[in-house]
């Protein structure tokens, strides 16, 4: 004999259909920004250092505009793409220092390596049942600490506080990427959610990837 949904059940079964619906969204939107930020990646690959201020720049306004314009159907995407593409265009400089240093293979294995741990940490979010929103002041705070520590690390710092800047970095990035997967398991299937979430989650990862870079290179800073 058929069961009816009671009104215990309907709201659980409502609840996980609305978090499914929003992390396809997230992923979806997520595997298409790292596609445009490896395209970026290799367009800028042989620019000139120089350039790496005006488009941090221009990626701190697309930041801005993808929260700003988070509701505006269709804009919100392509100013998502867009950040990803420049924020590729960033990093192809970068990357093109540590490989002229003789650490190409390093940089893939960084790669490789952070992969592995997104997967890993997504997975750990996913199957947290609990909230984890409450942690955000926490987070919000450790995020001023580290870059606190970077600019005084420009002019006081040395070989060892580079390097436990590095784990630090790459510990705290593990944890946002882990609050930021667990978000969209509660928030609002919205697309301004799945945008701004997505946006969050690849800045995590591209940080992470970053300082996992830095610590494979035993402190080296090309």
């Amino acid at each position: 004999m058929s069961q009816f949904p009671t009104e215990r059940t309907r709201p659980v079964a409502v609840e996980g259909r609305l978090a499914v619906g929003l992390l396809g969204k997230v992923f979806g939107l997520l595997a298409f920004s790292l596609a445009f930020a490896t395209a970026g990646g290799f367009a800028g690959y042989r620019l000139d250092p120089g350039w790496i201020l005006p488009l941090f720049i221009v990626e701190l306004g697309l930041i801005f505009a993808v929260q700003g314009l988070r509701e505006r159907e269709g804009i919100n995407i392509v100013l998502l793409y867009a950040f990803a593409f420049v924020s590729g265009l960033t990093f192809g400089p970068v990357i093109a220092r540590y490989t002229n240093a003789g650490f190409g293979g390093v940089v893939i294995q960084a790669a490789a390596v952070t992969g592995v741990m997104t997967a890993g940490l997504s997975g750990f979010a996913l199957v947290i049942k609990q909230d984890l929103s409450g942690l955000r002041p926490i987070l919000f705070v450790a995020l001023l600490g580290l870059f606190a520590a970077m600019i005084a690390n420009i002019f006081v710092g040395g070989s060892v506080m580079y390097g436990v800047i590095s784990w630090f970095g790459a510990m705290l990035f593990s944890a946002l990427l882990v609050f930021d997967v667990n978000r969209a398991k509660h928030a609002q299937d919205t697309m301004g959610n799945a945008v701004v979430i997505t946006l969050g989650i690849y800045l995590d990862i591209v940080n992470l990837f970053m300082f996992v870079l830095r610590i494979m290179t035993g402190g080296s800073r090309s």
